[in-house]
């Protein structure tokens, strides 16, 4: 069994695709029996014990949505574990400043590092107050540098590991997507999220689950739905999630008279994620910035359809009219996609039932013992097994 240690710049409380991925391998790793230990960063609203979890200190800036800035200095516990555990292999979940601790210590301990690129860092340059073609410039660059400097990359798809190779990087790359945690969601406790919500069991509803943020192409969804309202107007959106953009998504339901029919969450726990999706017909998603898009993977799960704008994401993990329905990010196929399925229950049922069982074939497990036999491989290439002396 291995001495796993994760480095990620995000971990719980903090709400994204990175904690998911971190926390869904962490979890499947040690019922393999490996024991895993996870280097992070000091977080205000982080409360009570945690097992196998060590923070580094930070720095939280006065931001609605808090995401810490790390010291990477590792202090008290961290130093000890460090120092003293005879960790086999390194794995980077960050190139940000946790991913140069993961470079610093698996140099000095002289121990294979694994990088996971979850984040195609220069689609989120608008969240940067400088040039954007600089900042491009300055994203392609870093992601270049941290994935040639680790041993082995993980993509979570194939068009992430094609974007790498046009970025240069020359390291291996490995397609390991962020696994479902069917077992997981199997034991969330049903709750009628319709009844809280005040929406009518007997009428359609769509879902998205996700940030609330720029990136996420919200108002294609918003404009989709004033389409499907005109045609259906008992039909309401369920929007599962919180961000930095929920001020302007609501101005924008205001602006479009959707108001009535529609229906924000803020941030929610991944349980009440899980029971909101169950109460939905099918999922809607308009994000072109997607790396593996995982809630398109936890909706299918959930055993409800997914009409998706067809980028790159969506394409590699769901087939057309089979699992759902991929579309141009447009109004009226979007809505006319949508539309079909709300109409015919029976075929929204059978393509939910197919959603669940794609969903079913990218199960934790068995990504995770995918990403096992990455560690073993490169664990094997730091320390070759001595060959037998033969007899003079």
């Amino acid at each position: 069994m291995l001495n796993i240690a994760l480095f990620s710049e995000c971990y719980h409380p903090m709400r994204n695709g990175v904690v998911v991925s971190v926390a869904s391998f962490a979890r499947v790793l040690t019922e393999l029996g490996h024991h895993v230990t996870i280097f992070t960063v000091r977080h205000p609203d982080q409360v009570g014990p945690e097992s196998g979890v060590i923070r580094f200190p930070s720095i939280t800036f006065p931001m609605r949505v808090r995401y810490p800035l790390a010291i990477p200095i590792a202090t008290g516990e961290a130093r000890r574990l460090l120092a003293e555990v005879p960790f086999d292999v390194v794995h980077s979940h960050s190139p940000m400043l946790m991913g140069h601790a993961a470079i610093s210590y698996a140099r000095r301990k002289r121990l294979p590092l694994v990088f996971t690129y979850h984040t195609l860092i220069e689609e989120y340059s608008h969240y940067v107050p400088l040039p954007q073609h600089w900042v491009k410039r300055r994203a392609v660059h870093l992601s270049r540098y941290y994935c040639n400097t680790a041993d082995h990359v993980i993509a979570p798809t194939r068009h992430v590991a094609e974007r790498l190779r046009r970025y240069q990087v020359t390291k291996p790359i490995s397609i390991i997507p962020t696994g479902i945690d069917i077992d997981l969601f199997d034991l969330v406790p049903d709750r009628d999220l319709r009844e809280f919500y005040q929406i009518p069991v007997d009428v359609p509803l769509l879902a998205y689950a996700g940030r609330i943020a720029k990136e996420k192409n919200i108002p294609r969804v918003l404009t989709m739905f004033r389409e499907v309202l005109r045609r259906e107007p008992d039909t309401h959106l369920l929007l599962l999630g919180g961000g930095p953009f929920e001020q302007p998504v609501r101005e924008l339901i205001d602006k479009l008279g959707i108001g009535h029919r529609t229906r924000m969450t803020g941030f929610v726990t991944r349980e009440q994620i899980v029971q909101g999706l169950r109460c939905a017909d099918l999922f809607v998603f308009a994000s072109h910035t997607e790396t593996q898009g995982l809630v398109l993977g936890e909706a299918m799960a959930c055993s409800i359809p997914v009409v998706a704008v067809s980028a790159d994401a969506p394409r590699e993990l769901l087939d057309d009219g089979v699992e759902g329905y991929l579309v141009p990010d447009e109004d009226e196929p979007f809505a006319e996609a949508v539309l079909t399925l709300i109409r015919d229950r029976e075929l929204c049922r059978r393509l939910g039932a197919h959603a669940r069982t794609r969903a079913d074939a990218v199960s934790a497990h068995r990504c995770t013992a995918e990403l096992v036999k990455i560690y073993d491989q490169e664990i094997s290439y730091r320390h070759p097994a001595r060959s037998p002396l033969l007899p003079l």
